[in-house]
């Protein structure tokens, strides 16, 4: 979860605070003004996972008074319900609170917080996605950015299997990744999302989904880390701007917050696609022709350990 909340404000990104994302790394930034229901939501998701973590103490880390069970000198299974009890209970607090709530039909816009914490068993994310890369519309246009594509079986089966829409989705170039020229075993893992991207590729050409297109940002001196997810159809617009990558992790294991804005109003839909375009300018196709340059050579022991580690990306 990445947010930051400033009286009834709130700064939702998929950045951390590290100096190159204030210099020369590529990301994402939304700011809602004046939304104490928004604010208050997360504020307390927030405190709730505080108080079921870690605090320093003299330069030692000891459980939050408030957690009643030790994550792993505990019982984990414990640990995890009482965890999802105390997130399900704001959920369900702002439930109720938003049906007693003034009707806002006749609004052109609406966010939506989105939760995804598959550890505890709370998916909200991933329910969606799955319909959301199910439907069969040609006239859906869908764009999906992460500097770390790595799809999970399940969303790559409902976009090549099941789906029918038009899907761009942009990653990072091996240029533009974070992990470029590193050292130690990390080196490989550039090379691990292009043989990613080639077993993707691969499964597009077998199941005949020539409208799904990969496109790499490349853009000198720049790493790329922007993720979400843009729709539109029918003079609507809808996106999705947070922490999630929606690969293995994202949906297994991390606790991930993610917005969703839904809009018809044209002025929003206009910024919110110049915002996509913004990304793409420098961008080009990743196609298997583009996977046989010399930056997305592939290491035979990658190919190899590839199946093994993905679920921890």
């Amino acid at each position: 979860m990445k947010l930051y909340i400033f009286d009834d404000n709130v700064l939702i990104s998929g950045a951390n605070l590290s100096d190159s994302y204030f210099t020369n790394r590529t990301d994402r930034y939304f700011l809602f003004r004046n939304c104490k229901p928004l604010a208050d939501f997360f504020h307390e998701i927030i405190n709730v996972v505080a108080d079921s973590s870690f605090i320093v103490e003299n330069e030692q880390l000891v459980p939050s008074p408030k957690c009643d069970v030790h994550p792993y000198l505990g019982s984990a299974h414990l640990y995890r319900e009482m965890l999802k009890t105390r997130v399900n209970r704001v959920i369900e607090k702002y439930k109720e609170s938003r049906k007693t709530s003034s009707n806002c039909m006749s609004a052109d816009t609406w966010i939506y917080p989105v939760l995804q914490m598959g550890l505890l068993g709370i998916h909200q994310e991933f329910e969606f996605l799955q319909k959301l890369f199910s439907l069969k519309n040609p006239e859906l246009k869908m764009t999906m950015a992460s500097g770390y594509f790595n799809f999970i079986r399940d969303y790559e089966e409902s976009i090549l299997k099941e789906g029918d829409y038009h899907l761009d989705i942009l990653t990072a170039s091996p240029f533009a990744n974070g992990f470029f020229e590193s050292n130690g075993f990390s080196k490989y893992i550039p090379p691990l999302y292009s043989n990613i991207s080639d077993q993707f590729l691969r499964k597009r050409e077998i199941n005949g989904r020539l409208n799904v297109k990969m496109f790499e940002y490349r853009r000198e001196e720049w790493t790329f880390h922007a993720k979400g997810l843009w729709a539109e159809h029918n003079n609507q617009l809808m996106t999705l701007i947070g922490s999630s990558n929606y690969g293995y992790r994202s949906v297994h294991r991390d606790l991930e917050a993610q917005v969703m804005v839904v809009t018809r109003n044209p002025t929003l839909i206009d910024r919110l696609k110049d915002e996509k375009n913004l990304l793409f300018e420098y961008s080009s196709i990743l196609d298997m022709a583009a996977l046989q340059q010399p930056e997305h050579h592939i290491p035979p022991l990658v190919r190899v350990i590839s199946r093994l580690i993905r679920s921890f990306l």
